[in-house]
């Protein structure tokens, strides 16, 4: 496949990100047979006609999405990465690497504590080190969430290059005292506290709640550590005349499985809006849980955890280990006036839609990456 810069050269970022399969069996399968014979992959070149992205498009292959239209805005040529390749990428002078470390193994349920040195990130930071290198991660002050990154950050701070967390304000605060990283010392960091969504793409459904005490609530994720769900097992065991549902990996004693995965169409939603009220997190160590402000566009109640990213006034606050208080305040949602929870409804949607747009997130990232307006 020719190189479309030789004849239109321009700046060159290099992203590496998470990159959608193929929505057929085909498609994957070309897709692998590409993979494993070498060949440059359908993705490289960052075509969206040549890359699934199912609408809505859901993190984190969104962030991908967002920042590959953002960085073309600015004037640039795009070359796209899966964080899962291997190798490392043939740079030129001038060329910005914006990208995201692997971990050893997979990313499941559990981390290991060390980089993948294989990996695409891991290798090109280490061969080709310099201050245009940007480590990009979801990051929270827990341990086993980030620590395996540690030594990679180091050694490109060091060379002079910089490093991008993505996580609300609860992960900037006490960095100094809470975060495993506080050892390096001074970083070339930044911090993008506002996770974005297409509130477009995530339409207002909830128009009216159940009546008072036959609410349901939901819980939409997976089930590793740092989401706590053994949390959300001790409050459906203490509320047994409720019902609770779950869509995602695992299982979640207590709350009856949905499906493992469904897209968040708005006729999906919609249906679910008509069941469910109240939507639960009590993740420990979320950077910002992508599915708080799609809730917040689409106008559930939402109850989380400040640790999942969020803490804004109209959505109420649970507790991380605490089920006596989090089982009081899920009842009193239970029993609040349908004015009350549609006026905080309508309030949430105003804030996804006014601070969790796509251009404040990848603006703060491409002003501290230096990628400014070339045309």
């Amino acid at each position: 496949m020719p190189d479309p810069s030789f004849s239109n050269p321009k700046p060159v970022v290099h992203l590496v990100y998470t990159v959608p399969l193929g929505k057929t069996l085909l498609k994957r399968a070309i897709i692998r047979g590409l993979r494993l014979t070498h060949v440059t992959p359908l993705h490289r070149y960052a075509n969206e006609a040549l890359i699934d992205w199912q609408h809505p498009i859901r993190a984190p292959h969104s962030i991908t999405y967002n920042l590959i239209r953002a960085i073309r805005a600015r004037g640039y040529t795009v070359r796209l990465y899966s964080l899962y390749e291997q190798g490392v990428i043939r740079r030129k002078p001038g060329d910005v690497l914006i990208a995201a470390p692997l971990p050893t193994g997979i990313l499941g349920v559990t981390r290991e504590r060390k980089d993948d040195r294989a990996s695409i990130t891991s290798r090109t930071i280490r061969e080709y080190p310099g201050k245009q290198n940007y480590i990009i991660m979801p990051y929270a002050h827990d341990e086993q969430y980030s620590v395996f990154a540690k030594d990679l950050i180091q050694e490109n701070n060091r060379a002079g290059g910089g490093s991008i967390f993505i996580g609300g304000k609860i992960w900037e605060k006490d960095w100094e005292s809470k975060s495993p990283f506080a050892d390096l010392g001074a970083l070339r960091k930044v911090h993008v506290t506002s996770m974005g969504v297409n509130a477009a793409e995530y339409p207002f459904v909830k128009s009216r709640f159940n009546p008072k005490g036959k609410r349901r609530y939901l819980y939409i994720g997976h089930t590793a550590w740092y989401k706590n769900t053994a949390e959300l097992e001790r409050i459906a065991e203490r509320m047994p005349e409720y019902e609770f549902a779950h869509i995602g990996g695992g299982e979640v004693k207590g709350w009856k499985k949905l499906a493992n995965f469904a897209p968040l169409t708005p006729e999906f939603v919609a249906r679910l809006a008509e069941e469910f009220d109240i939507f639960v997190n009590v993740s420990t160590a979320d950077p910002q849980a992508t599915t708080i402000v799609e809730q917040m566009c689409f106008g559930f109640a939402v109850a989380c955890t400040p640790e999942t990213g969020y803490d804004y006034p109209t959505l109420t606050e649970l507790r991380t280990n605490d089920t006596e208080y989090n089982v009081r305040t899920l009842l009193h949602l239970q029993h609040a006036d349908e004015d009350e929870l549609l006026t905080c409804s309508r309030v949430n949607r105003q804030t996804a839609e006014e601070r969790h747009g796509w251009g404040q997130f990848t603006d703060r990232i491409l002003d501290f990456t230096e990628i400014r307006q070339t045309r």
